[in-house]
């Protein structure tokens, strides 16, 4: 019982990793899982580095698993608790290891935000929401090391240097970026991290470095992925029903909830509760998935999984509707079309404006996920590919464009009715 205890307070993830890691010897044998895997720490993994392409399913799922794992361990040892910023770090993390993110190109950027703490005079825990979206600039070490030609004994110091540096002044950097947005981007640290990996993008452009290393996905494992996410969401349907007979009994309160940064879910309105809308969510993401006959990929898969985790951190139905629709009708009026990956994966992670529909409604949302999408394109060209969470780049734009429009119109329209 104080196991079960214990996995509860801790929204169950321990379970989710061993589940991932079950069935990636599910999928693939030892011999391929470890050669695949070798393949993955190796990639220069920049935007779009599909990881199921790059070492297969199987070492794509240890990935995860094992840089799941990591994180769990490091929460535990600094006696870090669960709450709706980190579940949604958690997933995020999961969700970005099936396309950038690894052990080996995390942990500089984890030791610079570590020395920026120490030159602060502060707790390493303390930056811990830092952290753990951090990784998401983690791709700069890989590509330092692995993308630029280099000899080793140049590339392997300058990654771990460059990831370092970057880590350093992520903390202090991501702290002033929430003022630009206002706090309607979901993805505040993936709008910082865009900035630094476009100072990255300039800075080896100057010096001739080419920056185009992203590579093909891989749509074969597209019932196993699609399997897995649909597994995940009933797992977390299941637990919510486990920890409270009623999980809905305060589910109408979350829905009211705009979702602005910052909206700790399972602080507000408890872990049923939380657990059920990650569920929901889940459920929401494979669904648009199949009604528009796409395909799962790694990149996909982690679209589904970061909207599960914000699940428990700003996100439900209410809010994200609106923006993933308002993001499939730009690409439905404008040449783009959903062949593209970034045009796929957008569809899901626009919903990091999705507190502009729960704060000013269903319409102001269509137009927030249109303006997403237009932007996105232009938002990866800046960056580099450096910065995995482009559309977090690009939905900082968004926000900081359309809600000093909102808010002035809102502030005319009494004086006009009079």
């Amino acid at each position: 019982m104080a196991l079960i205890k214990h996995l509860s307070n801790r929204m169950f993830i321990p379970i989710v990793s061993l589940i991932l890691i079950a069935l990636a010897f599910v999928f693939d044998d030892w011999s391929s899982i470890w050669r695949g895997y070798l393949n993955i720490l190796q990639s220069p993994s920049v935007l779009v580095s599909d990881y199921v392409y790059i070492g297969g399913l199987g070492a794509t799922l240890f990935n995860v698993a094992t840089v799941m794992i990591f994180n769990i361990v490091m929460l535990r040892s600094l006696k870090f608790k669960m709450s709706g910023p980190v579940f949604a770090g958690i997933l995020t993390i999961a969700g970005f290891s099936f396309f950038g993110k690894n052990i080996y190109n995390s942990l500089p950027i984890y030791m610079g935000i570590w020395l920026f703490a120490k030159t602060q005079k502060l707790q390493f825990r303390s930056f811990m929401i830092v952290v753990l979206f951090s990784t998401g600039i983690s791709p700069i070490v890989s590509f330092f090391i692995f993308g630029t030609g280099w000899p080793l004994y140049v590339s392997i110091p300058a990654g771990i240097a460059a990831g370092m540096a970057t880590g350093f002044i992520l903390p202090a950097f991501s702290a002033h970026t929430i003022r630009f947005h206002k706090g309607y981007n979901l993805y505040n640290v993936g709008f910082a991290m865009g900035i630094i990996s476009m100072l990255w993008a300039v800075i080896l452009t100057s010096f001739d470095v080419p920056l185009n290393l992203g590579g093909p996905t891989s749509e074969v494992a597209h019932v196993q992925l699609t399997a897995i996410a649909l597994i995940l969401s009933t797992f977390f349907l299941v637990m919510a029903f486990f920890v409270d007979r009623n999980p809905f009994k305060r589910y109408p309160e979350l829905l009211r909830s705009s979702g602005r940064l910052v909206s700790d879910f399972i602080r507000e309105y408890g872990q049923a509760a939380s657990l059920l809308n990650v569920a929901i969510m889940g459920y929401i993401s494979v669904s648009l998935i199949l009604v528009l006959n796409l395909q799962m990929n790694g990149p996909v898969m982690s679209g589904v999984l970061t909207v599960m985790g914000f699940g428990a951190f700003g996100k439900h139905p209410r809010n994200a509707i609106p923006v993933m629709f308002g993001a499939w009708l730009a690409v439905a009026l404008t040449n783009y079309t959903l062949d593209s990956v970034g045009m796929v994966i957008a569809l899901l992670f626009v919903t990091a404006v999705s507190p502009i529909a729960g704060r000013y409604g269903p319409f102001v949302g269509i137009i927030a996920g249109m303006m997403h999408i237009l932007i996105t394109p232009y938002a990866l060209r800046f960056q580099g590919g450096f910065d995995l969470y482009n559309n977090g780049f690009a939905a900082g734009f968004a926000a900081a464009l359309l809600i000093p429009i909102v808010e002035t119109i809102k502030r005319i329209k009494p004086e006009e009715s009079e």
